[in-house]
């Protein structure tokens, strides 16, 4: 898959028209996620990300961080505030749609790998994740 490709897999299951806004939403949740991630999981997943999305992966990563304990809440909490989005629910929705297409770019082995380091209610968010072409 292409950052483009991506991007529009994005598009597709959010709804969202806005390709700024998309983007920043795209980059809030990949943040969140790499955080919540043990560092070298995180690294395997931003080894399958396309080019483009692998510099947005980094951005802001540090080589001493340890996973950040987000519950739902604070995952979303932490969306809306990088992705500067109006609400919750609207962090919930791009959160939806930014795992729809990781499902869709990593193998169903590294898939498997970050669904396993996730607490159970965002375990419940990637299963619920699907694009909605």
């Amino acid at each position: 898959m292409t950052t483009a490709t991506f991007y529009k897999t994005v598009m597709a299951a959010s709804g969202e028209p806005d390709r700024e806004r998309l983007r920043r939403a795209t980059a809030a949740v990949l943040h969140a996620l790499r955080d919540r991630l043990t560092p070298a999981e995180a690294d395997q997943a931003q080894a399958q990300l396309p080019l483009e999305l692998k510099a947005v992966w980094a951005e802001g990563e540090r080589a001493d961080r340890v996973p950040l304990k987000l519950g739902r809440e604070e995952f979303y909490e932490r969306v809306r505030r990088e992705a500067a989005l109006p609400s919750e629910r609207e962090a919930r929705w791009m959160t939806l749609a930014v795992f729809a297409a990781l499902k869709e770019q990593l193998s169903p082995g590294e898939a498997g790998d970050v669904f396993a380091q996730l607490p159970k209610a965002l375990k419940e968010l990637w299963l619920e994740a699907l694009v909605r072409a």
